[in-house]
């Protein structure tokens, strides 16, 4: 259970590596007190340093809650009521077809979390974000070949 919910997690943190590094970010201001816009923040792990502590502190309360409430580890099943499949429309799968699909998602699961750890290791090796090293041909930390 617990696998599959951090495999939950890594799939969607790659989703928004993919989607920030792309420029793709919400318009408007993160803090408006502060001056600080979405599209100010870099990308990358440096962007962590650059969310005020407000941000981090509602960030790090909503994590408890999933962790608590919404997703508890101690839900074996796989069915956390968000649904499979077609998002709106109900959808129940039981036997092998369940089993099937909960073991695609482990193993997608699986490849997502060390595929967000690669990005971030990569970062911390050269400096760059995985946009940054494709752009340069640096994808195995020793430069263009």
């Amino acid at each position: 259970a617990v696998e599959r919910k951090h495999g939950r997690v890594a799939m969607i943190a790659v989703v928004g590596m993919l989607f920030h590094n792309a420029g793709i970010e919400f318009p408007g201001y993160l803090s408006k007190e502060m001056g600080i816009r979405f599209s100010d923040i870099p990308d990358g792990m440096m962007g962590l340093f650059s969310v005020p502590l407000a941000g981090l502190t509602q960030i790090f309360f909503f994590c408890g809650i999933c962790e608590l409430a919404i997703w508890p580890a101690s839900n074996y099943s796989g069915n956390y009521d968000c649904g499979y499949g077609r998002p709106f429309v109900p959808n129940f799968l039981e036997g092998d077809e369940l089993k099937y699909k909960l073991d695609m998602e482990i193993n997608q699961g699986r490849a997502a979390m060390l595929g967000i750890f690669g990005a971030m290791v990569g970062e911390a090796v050269t400096g760059q974000t995985l946009a940054e090293q494709v752009a340069s041909g640096n994808l195995i930390g020793y430069g263009p070949p």
